[in-house]
């Protein structure tokens, strides 16, 4: 048999396709690995500095130091439920291991992680540090058997590296199963019932219903819950940046979420929920996004926002007044870097036709659509007339002040 022959009876005809076998068996990889070639124009955004979770960057150097406060979180975690035995984590996640780990995209090409014991260690391991970095993180540690001179889960410490762990807690490829946590907690004793409130909370989701992993139930709580699950339909994008809408006579004003992005069109007011940038929710857009678009939903809500934002920015102008209404939170160095960042946020984004972003957009370009051609030189034309109005009143107030201060002192 020749080497081609060697490689087709190796071939597994049975099963072929790994993927149609998740379709046929309605599961899902919640868990992906980012495609190189989106990976390779930012490799810092996709890829933790801190702290490995799973086990597509366990081992690495730079990560190494972040195992030892791990395993200080599994005592304290151990400690606080003494009459539980480490070996009731372990004999429930086994239970599971199988489900698990058909959770991550390709691990079967990882041989360290075939071995039950190894991956369920790491399951126990990373998911006591997420529950208990998360804890703090939210205000619910209420043991507080911390030192306040650690440097994770102390309260100076965890300040200090707040931004930059919770940037590698948010990363695609560095996610925990749901499930994890939840086991976790069951055994720990957690009242059934409690779990899931416990969790959306500490994960930073409003809802109670559960999510696959952390990123995803982040998102939950970014977009409101919304749940639209319409075939996905392409819009054509007309472009019209914020400040030729303000022109047009289209105010701006900030909602609480996504799900409550309107334009009303008798008042001319686009309603939006801020939009933080600073140098680490870049990472974290940029990761959401890439679950959004591998993920089963069929809408994609956040990648419509952020092609909503874009249409809107253009120019450090258009920024400049979306961030004088608290639309834009930007604590980059100029609003020109912002202008940079939505560029580099809407690469790969597909914009769905049934999102409230996209059907939000359709009625602001058909309201600026339907307008007549003049009326944004009328408009334009008010506010000189408006200006040079106040400007005459403000000169004749101080011609009838120059002419009375003249008089009072010729009397004098």
């Amino acid at each position: 048999m020749g080497e081609l022959g060697e490689m087709i009876s190796k071939l597994d005809l049975v099963h072929g396709d790994p993927y149609m076998e998740l379709v046929l068996q309605q599961r899902i990889q919640p868990i992906f690995k980012v495609p190189n070639c989106i990976k390779e124009r930012n490799k810092k955004a996709y890829e933790p500095q801190m702290v490995s979770i799973g086990p597509y960057y366990y081992g690495k150097k730079h990560l190494i130091p972040m195992q030892v406060h791990k395993r200080r979180a599994l005592i304290h975690f151990l400690r606080r439920q003494p009459n539980v035995p480490a070996e009731s984590y372990t004999k429930k996640l086994k239970e599971s291991v199988k489900e698990l780990r058909e959770s991550y995209e390709q691990l079967e090409l990882m041989e360290t992680w075939q071995d039950d014991d190894r991956f369920v260690q790491l399951m126990l391991v990373d998911g006591v540090f997420l529950l208990e970095f998360l804890s703090v993180m939210r205000g619910t540690q209420r043991s507080h058997d911390y030192a306040n001179i650690d440097p994770i889960f102390g309260e100076r410490g965890h300040a200090l590296i707040y931004n930059s762990l919770k940037q590698d807690l948010l990363l695609l490829e560095n996610q925990l199963p749901y499930q994890v946590l939840s086991i976790l907690l069951s055994v720990s004793g957690v009242e059934e019932e409690a779990i899931d409130g416990a969790l959306s909370w500490i994960m930073f989701a409003p809802r109670i219903d559960p999510g696959c992993h952390l990123l995803d139930m982040y998102m939950k709580g970014l977009l409101g819950g919304s749940g639209q699950q319409n075939e996905d339909q392409r819009i054509n994008i007309v472009r019209h940046s914020a400040s030729a809408l303000h022109k047009y006579g289209v105010q701006f004003k900030t909602v609480g979420s996504y799900d409550e992005i309107r334009f009303n069109k008798s008042t001319a007011t686009l309603k939006l929920p801020p939009f933080e940038i600073n140098e680490y929710s870049i990472s974290t857009f940029l990761n959401l996004k890439a679950y959004e678009l591998r993920g089963d939903s069929n809408t994609k809500e956040l990648s419509s926002y952020i092609q909503l934002l874009d249409t809107l920015v253009e120019s450090a102008n258009d920024v400049s007044l979306l961030r004088s209404r608290g639309i834009i939170v930007s604590s980059l160095a100029s609003d020109d870097a912002v202008v940079e960042v939505m560029k580099e946020l809407k690469k790969d984004t597909l914009l769905d036709g049934n999102c409230n972003p996209s059907l939000v957009l359709k009625e602001v370009n058909e309201y600026v659509e339907g307008k007549p051609k003049w009326s944004w030189f009328l408009s334009y034309w008010r506010s000189i007339v408006g200006a040079a109005t106040f400007l005459l009143v403000l000169t004749l107030l101080q011609t009838v002040y120059s002419i009375l201060s003249f008089h009072l002192c010729k009397e004098k």
